[in-house]
């Protein structure tokens, strides 16, 4: 399976692995629990509102590394300078064997879990959570 997010291979089988159990494109969102915002804005719950008709995708994963600063300082690094898309003027592209999507949100992910039993290398296990929109 072929998997690229804005160029960056997911499952080149070498660094990134995306696992197949698990993995979800979405279906539509049609509600979403609001959450206390923060912001000093006065339009605080605009993000909300246009995040209630995107889809969630969910990619669970594997990245692979010769060492701890392998792992981290490159291939992890090299993903999050990916996902943290938030402030990027036009959208991720996630491309999926043949088909496209724009990716409007994505944040890293709450828990990493890293493989202290692998002895080859060193691994870590999480899912990927993009926000696309409906096509």
């Amino acid at each position: 399976m072929a998997i690229t997010l804005d160029g960056l291979n997911l499952n080149d089988g070498t660094n990134y692995f995306v696992l197949n159990d698990g993995v979800n494109l979405g279906e539509p969102q049609t509600t979403w629990d609001e959450v206390a915002s923060y912001s000093a804005s006065a339009n605080a719950q605009v993000n909300v509102q246009a995040r209630k008709a995107l889809i969630p995708v969910t990619i669970p994963m594997m990245v692979k590394g010769s060492s701890v600063s392998n792992l981290v300082g490159t291939r992890l690094a090299a993903l999050w300078a990916k996902v943290d898309a938030a402030s990027y003027a036009t959208p991720l592209t996630l491309v999926w064997d043949s088909e496209s999507y724009s990716i409007v949100y994505s944040s890293r992910p709450a828990e990493i879990v890293r493989d202290v039993f692998f002895q080859l290398g060193f691994q870590a296990r999480f899912t990927l959570t993009l926000m696309r929109l409906p096509t």
